[in-house]
């Protein structure tokens, strides 16, 4: 028999825990009930997919892909997605674990990832390059990426031509697909712009006006792959020098530089910035998640790039054919037609509208872009970069951060000391430091008018100096490239450079006193 004592002193906390036990309970007693053949049970396949998408590409293709295999008779999969960072970040995660593996011999294991889907093509071009690892004293290319297999003339159904201003849609080896498109552009507040009564950003020069001074809101292009992609952009169809006194000046005007490219437009629409630059579809879906007019999105109008954003397979999946089934499900009507389509409609989305554009030439008549939320044919408006013109694609990370991200204070500093003494009489010469690049970074004209007219030359192939202005871009991108075989140049130049900049940086803002 329990004594009065006892029980005095064990039945609150008997009750605790009783109602404890029931509150843990409730979910379990009251959950929905299942729908028939949508339990996805802990022995069902496991596929492992890496991924810069968001939360909401992620949930409604998952969503669909098993809809679609119920329809077909199969059971639903269990799809394990790997999120760790930007485009970038998982590009050398990726690579890392493969060259410990590889060094080994064990690069047939694998890492545990099936997938790769989405970066954008120049992460997945680096994907499909593999990695270079020393065995026995000498080096060895080791590949990462199996070939795609797609069912006998899916290929030419789904790409009819190859490229879309001249940029590929799928790799010449079959070692990724594209899968959608991506652009990149221009999201804006308007309401802060109507405050300080300025007109929306149309092109990226637009961002460089001082009326945004810390208002601008970038991410960085070390971690985001996507926004890599834009500043590339800007140098590929402005030309380097060009390129580079526009970007500087955006940088100048930046209020932070963010890890993670899908913030930007947040912020934007939050008011923490006016204007920013993104991926398409995260000005998209933020402006429309707004509402109300209060968030634009634009593409600069022939200054923008349309690239395939890729799908690939790991070597060493232990699930190679469900992974060729999911990518071949991607490229299919049913599947492209949710990157667009509008919530109730044949194909939609359940939850999000993913505002994205279809890689398929084919979809875009009259009767599927009824349904979509966007007014869009990225093959209608594309524009191929000047021939021959180099990709700068490498040097982006390391000088946006020498140039600004790790200077950032002095940057913003020399910035203001140039637009707050606009009659200053030493302003040439702070302009000149402001601009000034370390010798290695000095393309060789021949002459200053060569220079000055270097991008109405790279817009026009029939200009006298077209061919001329492509070589002297070309030779700087190759002496780049062969300068930076050896990694630890690149952190050389990279301190060495910020400092350069630092100083010059520096100056202005001491000259401005005088």
């Amino acid at each position: 028999m329990i004594s009065h004592d006892a029980w005095t002193t064990w039945w609150p906390r008997g009750l605790v825990i009783g109602l404890l036990l029931l509150v843990l309970g409730l979910p379990f007693l009251f959950r929905p009930a299942q729908k028939p053949g949508q339990l996805v049970l802990e022995d069902s396949p496991r596929l492992v997919i890496a991924t810069p998408h968001n939360e909401q590409i992620r949930y409604e293709f998952a969503r669909a892909f098993n809809q679609w295999r119920l329809a077909n008779g199969q059971p639903p999969v269990i799809i394990e997605w790997r999120t760790g960072g930007g485009a970038s970040d998982l590009r050398k995660q990726i690579l890392d674990q493969f060259a410990r593996s590889a060094i080994q011999g064990r690069e047939d294991d694998g890492i545990g990832w099936d997938i790769v889907f989405g970066g954008g093509d120049f992460e997945h071009n680096i994907l499909a390059n593999g990695v270079t690892v020393e065995r026995n004293g000498a080096k060895v290319q080791v590949p990462i990426a199996i070939p795609i297999e797609l069912p006998p003339g899916m290929l030419e159904e789904v790409f009819p031509v190859p490229t879309i201003g001249g940029e590929r849609l799928y790799h010449p080896e079959m070692k990724w697909v594209g899968v959608v498109l991506s652009a990149f552009g221009i999201v804006y507040n308007n309401d802060l712009l109507q405050m300080s009564k300025q007109q929306p950003p149309t092109t990226w020069a637009d961002l460089a006006d001082t009326r945004y001074l810390q208002s601008i809101a970038l991410a960085d292009p070390a971690h985001s792959g996507s926004i890599a992609v834009a500043y590339n952009t800007i140098l590929r169809r402005h030309g380097w020098d060009e390129g580079w006194s526009i970007l500087r000046r955006v940088f100048a005007n930046a209020r932070y530089f963010s890890n993670a490219a899908g913030q930007v437009p947040i912020d934007v629409s939050a008011g923490e910035a006016t204007a920013g630059m993104c991926i398409d579809f995260y000005g998209r879906y933020q402006a429309k998640a707004v509402g109300q007019g209060r968030v634009g999105y634009v593409d600069p109008p022939f200054m923008t790039t349309i690239t395939a954003d890729p799908i690939l397979i790991l070597r060493g999946t232990k699930q190679r054919e469900l992974a060729q089934q999911f990518v071949t499900w991607l490229l299919t009507p049913e599947a492209q037609m949710l990157w667009q389509a509008r919530q109730g409609t044949p194909w939609g989305p359940e939850k999000f509208e993913l505002r994205r554009m279809p890689i398929r030439r084919d979809m875009y008549t009259p009767e599927n872009r009824a349904q979509w939320t966007d007014e869009i044919n990225p093959y209608l408006i594309t524009r191929p970069f000047p021939k021959d013109m180099p990709d700068f694609y490498r040097s982006v990370a390391l000088l946006a951060h020498a140039m600004a991200i790790d200077v950032h204070d002095e940057l913003v500093a020399a910035w203001k000391a140039i637009v707050e003494n606009p009659n200053h009489p030493q302003r040439q010469k702070m302009l000149e430091l402001f601009d000034a690049m370390p010798e290695e970074l000095v393309p060789r004209w021949p002459s200053q008018t060569m220079k000055h007219g270097a991008r109405r030359a790279l817009e026009d192939p029939g200009s006298p100096t077209h061919e001329e202005t492509v070589a002297v871009l070309n030779n700087l991108a190759a002496e780049l490239r062969q300068r930076w075989r050896n990694p630890d140049q690149m952190l050389r130049d990279r301190l060495a450079w910020t400092l350069f900049f630092r100083e010059n940086y520096r100056q202005v803002v001491a000259l401005s006193r005088q």
